[in-house]
């Protein structure tokens, strides 16, 4: 049985980000095996972050795309927030796999296999095995994962789905310095309903459809939820659809990965507990968790697979609003724009970011309507 020190299963964001957290300390010389079912040579996914400047991973060698200003459109009400010392960066998935493979090429202690996942079995603190369809049981130190063990969330878990067109038109009917958070518009039938647009020129942006469901939407539904809206606010333009994207993330307060007796085992990204429960942002807390993993490796302390256990609070906020959406979900648009309209752009960034101090939360909260999160905590349930 082929054995090595780590074995990385998934090679997407979180799966990527420990490697490149891996190679910056004295771990970088580990025998790592990477796994994934695809090839990763595809634009599939869209990652944003907020940050005062580039971050370290970052890619270096795509152009710089980011926004100064955010916008929250409610029926015919817009706010638009400055970020003031912050700014909204966006990344291209494909420009993370390109380099996460050079980086790879650069440490031939790093290898990547392009196969299927079957089973990742703990067999005690130090050791779990790996079976691949192809390649079959492979052992390891430890195995890291952020691939889910069934396709679909089940059906009593909140999901945000999203499908989203990247689009050049021939005119100019974009302002790029801005990005358009939520979009709650009446094209669709259900309050929970938005639409997330990145312009990265006057022609060309990123028209991304999304909703909160328990049960599920078709992709065709969605994509003429995106043909109504484009027709609703440019009518009689012209455009060519470059690429597509579509996606599903379980919005959830409750644990997504087995329990498991040891530590060879490790959970990442959405698995790992870095999903934002209320608003689906994974890539910054995929960022820190990868950062905590590798720190603890490099002191031989444990390695925990759920990320943010220490600020329950913030699990207390996310499911209060999970309640509303899964109970009175037309409260929701309201909730978000008066958020944004009363507080000031940053201290409500640092809020989602679970980095705001206790007093710092109640400033915000101070700012919102309570009867709906009143009623939320009388008929409070996990969700």
């Amino acid at each position: 049985m082929k054995a090595y020190d780590y074995i990385v299963c998934g090679f997407g964001c979180a799966g990527i980000s420990l490697i490149r957290h891996i190679i910056k300390g004295p771990l970088l010389d580990k025998k790592i095996l990477v796994v994934d079912i695809d090839s990763k040579s595809k634009n599939d996914r869209t990652w944003c972050y907020w940050s005062q400047e580039p971050a370290a991973f970052h890619p270096k060698t795509s152009p710089l795309q980011y926004w100064d200003k955010i916008k929250i459109i409610k029926d015919e009400n817009t706010i638009l927030k400055q970020l003031e010392d912050l700014k909204y960066f966006h990344i291209k998935s494909s420009d993370f796999y390109k380099e996460a493979f050079e980086i790879i090429q650069k440490h031939p202690n790093i290898t990547f296999i392009q196969d299927e996942v079957e089973e990742i079995t703990s067999v005690n603190d130090t050791s779990a095995i790996v079976k691949l369809k192809e390649h079959g049981d492979i052992s390891c130190q430890k195995a890291f994962t952020s691939i889910p063990n069934s396709k679909k969330p089940g059906e009593d878990i909140i999901k945000q789905i999203f499908v989203g067109w990247e689009l050049n038109f021939d005119s100019e009917v974009f302002d790029p310095s801005s990005a358009t958070f939520m979009h709650f518009d009446t094209i669709s039938n259900q309050a929970t309903d938005f639409f997330y647009i990145l312009p990265f020129s006057k022609n060309s942006a990123l028209i991304e459809f999304t909703t909160y469901t328990k049960g599920g939407m078709e992709e065709e539904e969605m994509e003429n939820h995106i043909l109504k809206y484009l027709q609703k606010y440019y009518p009689n333009e012209t455009y060519e659809i470059k690429e597509k994207e579509k996606g599903c993330i379980p919005m959830s307060t409750l644990p997504l990965a087995p329990e498991d007796n040891y530590d060879s085992v490790v959970y990442l990204g959405t698995l790992g507990g870095c999903t934002k429960a209320s608003t689906g942002f994974t890539f910054y807390n995929i960022q820190k968790h990868c950062a905590e993993i590798v720190q603890n490796l490099e002191m031989k302390i444990p390695v925990r697979s759920s990320f943010g256990k220490e600020k329950q609070r913030f699990n207390f906020y996310d499911n209060i609003l999970l309640n509303i959406v899964s109970k009175w979900p037309n409260e929701l648009p309201g909730i978000f724009y008066t958020m944004f309209s009363n507080n000031k752009a940053p201290i409500i960034l640092k809020f989602l970011n679970e980095e705001t101090s206790f007093l710092e939360e109640i400033s915000i909260l101070m700012r919102l309507k309570f009867n709906i999160f009143i009623k939320s905590l009388l008929k409070y349930e996990r969700h």
